[in-house]
């Protein structure tokens, strides 16, 4: 497998930048929708002089018009010298200038030239706003050594050949990609390990699309790990004492009345802070015919000694009894 030179979490760590803002995520936007953006990368090293690096892939907005240049170099001091420039626009110029490999393209070989091999690598990178109306984010990138083409499955005749690994770059692109995909298949359906967008995008494969843009995202994994075994018994009783659950934080109960075609869910506690806008989302998302309320208890209230139970009282724990005329706390059931 070929080694990485991967961008890191956060992208202004990994290098320096001008025209950019970052993103709570590490990425990179445009600043403004007029003017470019310039990155320049740390010196990474491959480990071994002469080094034949494989590729370049760029994550970035499809509404951003990249330029990209790849600088490789022997002499880590020659690299270094470059950061003595004043700004990043004039550090930019310059390796753009020097680097060997150049692509308007969010992925490009980085082999074929007879000076383009290197112990160390440097991205210098352009991004101009695009028509679309995107912020031109800029997420990652990914250098990979050494190199690896698919003219080594074949005979040694077609092997070192420049042209015909030029074209086979592009299928091996399309298929490194594929291959990805499923290689992080797993990842991307772990609701555990999945991020947020993915998460949102799963809820709403299994129908919450409205709701999972409005759940934290501790919310929205219970969610998803729930979510396979709350499918099937969407509108049952066990399904909508779940749910209220995690959307709530509080523990819940139900009854039902048959004969009314209707039932009551009651919610121990006041919902966790910040969870009360779920309540009108379970209410308005229950199946037409259907008559589902959903009560929050409270303590109950006292007077002269007795206490009265109604819709909004919840059972405590009391410090006296009923009267005698009354029934024993221990004796009253909910469910």
């Amino acid at each position: 497998m070929p080694g990485q030179c991967l961008s890191g979490k956060y992208l202004d760590k990994c290098g320096a930048c001008q025209g950019f803002r970052r993103g709570e995520g590490g990425e990179l936007h445009l600043k403004g929708r007029d003017t470019p953006g310039y990155f320049v990368s740390r010196i990474y090293d491959s480990g071994g002089r002469g080094t034949q690096w494989n590729r370049l892939v760029l994550d970035i907005g499809r509404d951003a018009v990249p330029r990209v240049h790849v600088w490789l170099f022997d002499e880590r001091a020659a690299g270094e010298a470059v950061d003595a420039r004043e700004s990043v626009k004039e550090q930019y110029d310059w390796l753009s200038t020097h680097a060997q490999y150049h692509s308007d393209y969010r992925e490009m070989p980085l082999y074929g030239r007879k000076d383009g091999r290197g112990r160390f690598a440097r991205l210098a990178l352009e991004v101009y706003p695009g028509d679309g109306g995107g912020d031109g984010v800029f997420k990652s990138f990914a250098m990979s050594f050494p190199k690896e083409s698919f003219t080594g499955y074949l005979p040694e005749l077609y092997r070192d050949n420049g042209q015909l690994e030029r074209f086979l770059a592009v299928q091996q692109s399309i298929y490194l990609e594929v291959e990805a995909a499923v290689d992080t298949l797993g990842e991307q359906m772990d609701p555990v390990n999945c991020s947020k967008a993915q998460a949102v995008r799963l809820a709403r494969w299994m129908g919450w699309g409205g709701l999972a843009d409005r759940v934290d995202m501790y919310t929205l994994r219970r969610l998803l790990e729930s979510g396979p075994s709350l499918i099937n018994r969407k509108g049952t009783c066990g399904y909508y004492i779940r749910l209220t659950e995690i959307l709530t934080g509080r523990k819940a109960y139900i009854v039902e009345e048959p004969g009314l075609c209707r039932a009551t869910v009651f919610i121990r506690e006041k919902p966790e802070p910040g969870k009360e806008k779920h309540l009108d989302w379970l209410r308005r998302n229950v199946p037409l015919g259907a008559d589902v309320r959903f009560v929050v208890l409270g303590r109950t209230n006292r007077l002269d000694g007795l206490f009265f139970l109604d819709v909004t009282a919840a059972l405590w724990e009391y410090e006296s009894e009923l009267s005698a005329g009354g029934v024993n706390i221990d004796g009253i059931v909910l469910l």
